[in-house]
């Protein structure tokens, strides 16, 4: 969809608004190419162009929202959107008044268009085909355009349009060892490719050994960006949200009202600054950095307008609740790098676990900050500073208090960003940029 044909809808249909009323916009949109391999086959291909809006009709105090599906067809669309209003209406009458409702105010106008090189998609196949027979290959590739929009009837207007691909890969051999591999990207880069899918082949031989049963116990670990990245997408629920803590139910309670903190070389910002994803809101508000913990001290919640309003506060324009239920979730997290340089991990781990990836996260204990979770992929028992083999998957169980607090011994230098995977509601631009960390002693319980 082009950014004309959506401010030409927005306006058309803000002219049929009563003066009593006020009206945001909201959309999410994608013109995909998806193909789903398995087996080193290609078994589905196909082209997805979506395009979903949100209304939220306010009359003061009150408010109420619906989604719907829109097109390029601009006259079908504009009576598509004025239908979903005439209906939020009559439910308004008899919806109750909130004290925490407001508007949003006008923001200046924010349009990002993070173009890249997509191949074509008629190259696409090619381009893998000709590597990826080489190992039993299971994935997904998804390429293309990615739109946001937001448009309010106080006349702010924002445009967030983003060309890229994600190969997201498992290679597997006659034993049925995994290795996974994220290749994100906005430019493609066929010898790239190429040398990721390389390293991959080469982590999969490593996997190819017997694998070694640990105990349960505290050891020395290295986790790998994306790793990490995992452990910080569990902040989004009961965690950075404002409206969790003063409710009772966040992990940073305990950093919020003991003053507890974390280790000095952890710092976590909610950052925009690369526009690699949309900085504005459902509202239509801007958001800039947040920092939310700087040198293990927690700063900053993330705070929406309504929990502003309710409590008073100041908001940092945080989301609103989305459609899996997380309230003021993080949208573009960044950790900051460290010092230790990539090549010299292994060294400086010595002897310990070499983690990958991480899965099946969940809190074990919310208000404690522990998590518990299975290792996955390439986990690796490592030696005098060697992968010597693969270990058997574990059941881990600590808290973000210890891994990332006092067993905290250093930083990665190298600062990767883990792009959101999830499609269930259509491909989503976020990224959350991660470098991997060195714990000095981590708990495997099962």
């Amino acid at each position: 969809m082009k950014k004309e044909i959506f401010y030409t809808l927005c306006s058309k249909v803000f002219d049929c608004l009563n003066s009593d009323e006020q009206l945001t916009l909201f959309l999410e949109g994608e013109n995909s190419q998806y193909f789903r391999f398995n087996d080193s086959k290609l078994r589905q291909s196909g082209i997805i162009e979506d395009f979903n809006l949100t209304l939220s009709l306010y009359n003061k105090n009150k408010c109420l929202q619906s989604m719907t599906t829109i097109s390029a067809d601009l006259d079908s669309s504009v009576r598509k959107v004025i239908k979903e209003i005439d209906i939020l209406r009559l439910s308004l009458n008899a919806t109750p008044p909130s004290d925490h409702i407001v508007f949003p105010d006008k923001f200046g106008s924010v349009e990002v268009n993070a173009l890249g090189n997509l191949p074509e998609r008629d190259n696409i196949l090619d381009s893998l085909m000709g590597i990826i027979d080489k190992n039993t290959l299971t994935g997904v590739w998804s390429s293309g355009k990615i739109f946001r929009g937001c448009c309010a009837s106080n006349g702010t207007k924002h445009w967030f349009e983003k060309d890229s691909f994600l190969f997201d890969f498992s290679l597997i051999d006659r034993n049925e060892n995994m290795v996974k591999i994220l290749y994100p990207h906005s430019n493609w880069n066929e010898s790239e490719f190429h040398k990721v899918f390389t390293d991959a082949s080469s982590q999969l031989s490593l996997m190819d050994k017997p694998r070694i049963e640990l105990k349960p116990g505290k050891y020395r670990t290295w986790f790998e960006p994306c790793a990490v990245a995992d452990f910080i997408d569990m902040f989004s629920w009961n965690g950075v949200s404002e409206s969790s803590i003063r409710k009772g139910s966040s992990c940073f309670i305990k950093m919020r009202n003991e003053k507890k903190k974390l280790s000095p070389l952890f710092s976590l910002d909610e950052s925009f600054t690369d526009l690699t994803t949309a900085p504005f809101n459902t509202r239509g508000e801007v958001s800039s950095i947040v920092s939310i913990i700087k040198n293990g001290v927690f700063e900053n919640a993330l705070i929406n307008s309504k929990t502003a309003n309710e409590y008073n506060l100041e908001s940092n324009y945080a989301e609103d609740e989305n459609s899996w239920g997380m309230g003021e979730y993080l949208r573009s997290p960044s950790i900051h790098g460290g010092s230790l340089h990539d090549n010299d991990k292994l060294k400086a781990l010595d002897t310990g676990l070499f983690m990958s990836n991480i899965h099946y996260l969940n809190w074990s204990d919310n208000l404690g900050g522990r998590i518990t979770g299975l290792t996955r992929y390439v986990c690796y028992w490592v030696e005098n500073g060697e992968m010597i083999a693969p270990i058997k998957t574990m059941r881990f169980d600590d808290s973000f208090y210890n891994f990332l607090g006092d067993n905290l011994e250093a930083v990665g230098e190298k600062v990767l960003a883990r792009p959101v995977i999830d499609t269930y509601d259509g491909r989503n631009p976020g990224e959350t940029n991660c470098p991997g960390i060195l714990v000095n002693d981590f708990e495997l319980t099962l």
